[in-house]
């Protein structure tokens, strides 16, 4: 995968017509700061690759093997655009916690609509943390570029449910 010049958190594998549905999973990784960042990404992939991601063996990273994940990532990273967004513990901490504006769910929100303003999909499916799955959509649709004709998903356990979350994860 190749770096885009002008997001260096945007990494090309091959651009994806856009005469086909593009479909983006976003899912994140380390939400604690205590061993280090959390780790968001968003995959997209073109309606009707969800069969390569299952024969790849995509799903849920948590149910994958430590060599099953370094595969499938290899291979992800090659063939699929994506957008990785990294949060340090000490941002986390600036922006969470006692007396601050906003829990971990809120700065999840923030970054998910990043990365869905990087790939322009026509569909994102979101792992969603929050219990408030209605509030959560809400707040992402409200910090998105283009609202008209996008189609924004949040779930729960997303990671298990969509292939394209999966490989996100």
């Amino acid at each position: 995968a190749s770096r885009c010049r002008r997001h260096p958190n945007i990494f090309y594998s091959a651009f994806l017509p856009r005469t086909i549905m593009r479909i983006v999973g976003i899912d994140e990784a380390g939400r604690g700061p205590i061993l280090g960042p959390m780790v968001m990404c968003g995959v997209a992939i073109e309606e009707g690759q969800e069969k390569e991601l299952e024969l790849l063996g995509v799903k849920d990273s948590k149910l994958l093997s430590p060599s099953a994940r370094e595969r499938i990532a290899a291979v992800l990273e090659k063939k699929y655009t994506f957008h990785r967004v990294i949060i340090s513990p000490i941002e986390i901490d600036s922006m969470t916690g006692n007396g601050k504006t906003k829990n971990l769910n809120w700065l999840e929100a923030d970054k998910a609509a990043v990365i869905v303003n990087a790939l322009k999909p026509d569909k994102v499916i979101i792992d969603c943390p929050s219990p408030n799955l209605k509030a959560y959509h809400e707040f992402i649709e409200e910090r998105l570029d283009h609202k008209q004709g996008r189609e924004l998903v949040c779930e729960h356990k997303a990671d298990a449910k969509y292939l394209v979350v999966g490989a996100a994860s």
